[in-house]
């Protein structure tokens, strides 16, 4: 028997070109069910011996999350859920007009199932599971998931792709694709048109660990040195040859990929079976990712330093050989330091342009935010305002930002250009890469990247809360309360900085380049 909304879905196909106020409350309840059963069943699972302070913190931001959904629906702004609202029209089959009455309808009954959402959430946030409220039937609509059971790895995977592909840089989604076409073709024994034919749902736990099995099998650059081989035949060519093999954090990130895509078919596609691939890539080789990647050391950190970039050096081309110039308005200058400093990405770095560098309540900031068509961020978390250290304002950064502005270009780093892969990291990645082992400081377990993991063990050292250092550097905990909140102010970053003892490593008085 079909349930409301798949009637509904049924007379609009039919050509409804209009809901009246029980079908919009249909849609709404449909979206309520869906994320309250979401929430209720993460927090099931997450929430352990927690304190009034994490409840209220939790609570507040649910309250602040449902007076901006009440000024959606007030002021008829719902940019906010479009994508909500275009997931769902495409999931059931409908056509309707983005700039019709009934796609904002669409909308709005989102916005009214986010309300409610948020108004019950409290109750969630309390541990109040068995409240009558959540005595409803299952939100899965019968229709809606028979059909989404035949969903094939092919067309799951060109969704997720499509879906993911304008908040990626080139390079992001091209390593995704790759990684994605060789689980597939892994799933079809080498072939990937036969395994874009099988269903979601036909990937087992044996599957997980014969593919784990192949990755650890499988060289590095396969698709390069053995571009006419299935994914099968690659690895037994790689045995035969001695080839370097994938490292523990690669075949994490392979595995990983897959199993955001079957969390995302999930939310997305109604896929109701389960994700084998979910919690698999903590261990792979029997190390930690804590062993995996080193931060600097001290000596390595002072090393560099005082190393000629800083010091004084020949040219920029030579930049690793002592002689009398400093280059303070060099990308090359600038963002080691800022990376040092702040822990950002190289590309977060990079991405930044004049107008990211500001006071906000007397504080200099950086701010991280995606206002222009070449900036991509890694995740909506990397969307951040994070204070400038004092030592940077020191070293002469805002004097720097300041020549910057006017210029033909506005962004902060012009002298860094969009590589072929879409980012502006990838030269000078390359180009620091070689520096350290021209200064003899480079080790496999060392670069840019060392920096943000530098910054990790400072708040720690600071015995600063690992929710507050994760949020500075762009990244969630996972736990449940933090889809209540917008994250932590910038006031919040700056104490917490400030207790950062950044010069046992670095004296910043001592940069050549203040005195130039």
């Amino acid at each position: 028997m079909a349930t409301d909304i798949e009637k509904l879905f049924a007379e609009i196909t039919n050509g409804l070109d209009l809901l009246k106020p029980q079908q919009v409350e249909i849609v709404a309840a449909h979206v309520y069910k869906r994320q309250i059963t979401a929430l209720t069943k993460e927090a099931l699972e997450e929430f352990k011996d927690r304190t009034e302070s994490q409840q209220e913190w939790e609570g507040f931001h649910a309250r602040t999350f449902r007076q901006e959904v009440k000024a959606n629906l007030k002021n008829s702004r719902y940019e906010s859920v479009e994508p909500d609202a275009d997931r769902l029209i495409e999931i059931n089959g409908l056509v309707i007009d983005k700039h019709s009455a009934l796609y904002n309808q669409f909308c709005r009954a989102i916005l009214i199932g986010l309300d409610q959402v948020y108004e019950d959430a409290q109750k969630i946030v309390n541990g109040n599971f068995e409240d009558p409220v959540f005595n409803f039937e299952s939100a899965d609509s019968p229709g809606v998931q028979s059909e989404n059971q035949a969903v094939t790895l092919q067309v799951a995977a060109a969704k997720y792709l499509t879906d993911y592909q304008n908040g990626w840089s080139v390079k992001h989604y091209r390593s995704q694709k790759a990684k994605l076409d060789h689980f597939i073709a892994f799933m079809g024994d080498g072939d990937l048109a036969k395994g874009g034919r099988r269903g979601l749902d036909q990937a087992a736990t044996s599957d997980v660990r014969d593919y784990k099995e192949l990755l650890q099998s499988t060289p590095s650059n396969a698709q390069k040195k053995y571009p006419d081989l299935s994914v099968i035949e690659v690895a037994e060519a790689a045995r035969r040859a001695g080839d370097p093999l994938l490292g523990t954090t690669s075949i994490n990130n392979y595995i990983q990929c897959v199993s955001t895509l079957y969390s995302w078919a999930a939310t997305e596609l109604d896929y109701q079976g389960k994700n084998h691939f979910k919690g698999r890539t903590k261990r792979v080789s029997g190390k930690s990712k804590s062993d995996e990647r080193h931060p600097f050391s001290r000596v390595q950190l002072g090393k560099f330093f005082t190393s000629p970039l800083y010091t004084g050096c020949q040219s920029l081309s030579s930049s690793y050989q002592k002689g009398e110039n400093v280059y303070i308005d060099s990308s090359k200058y600038w963002v080691p330091l800022i990376g040092f400093y702040t822990g950002m990405r190289l590309q977060e770095i990079f991405q930044l342009y004049v107008e990211d560098v500001y006071q906000a309540n007397g504080v200099w900031v950086l701010d991280l935010n995606t206002n222009h068509d070449d900036k991509k961020l890694k995740t909506d978390q990397s969307k951040r305002v994070i204070p400038i250290h004092d030592d940077l304002v020191t070293a002469g950064l805002i004097e720097f930002r300041n020549r910057r502005e006017g210029n033909e270009s506005q962004r902060l780093f012009p002298d860094a250009l969009l590589s072929g892969d879409g980012t502006y990291s990838s030269t000078f990645s390359k180009w620091f890469g070689r520096y350290l082992k021209n200064i003899d400081i480079k080790t496999d377990k060392t670069s840019f990247h060392s920096f943000r993991h530098n910054t990790k063990d400072f708040f720690r050292a600071a015995e600063i809360s690992d929710e507050l250092s994760e949020h500075y550097l762009g990244r969630l905990t996972g736990k449940t309360g933090e889809a209540y909140g917008s994250g932590h102010a910038v006031e919040s970053f700056a104490k917490a900085v400030a207790k950062i003892k950044f010069n046992d490593y670095l004296d910043v008085n001592v940069l050549k380049g203040l005195n130039r």
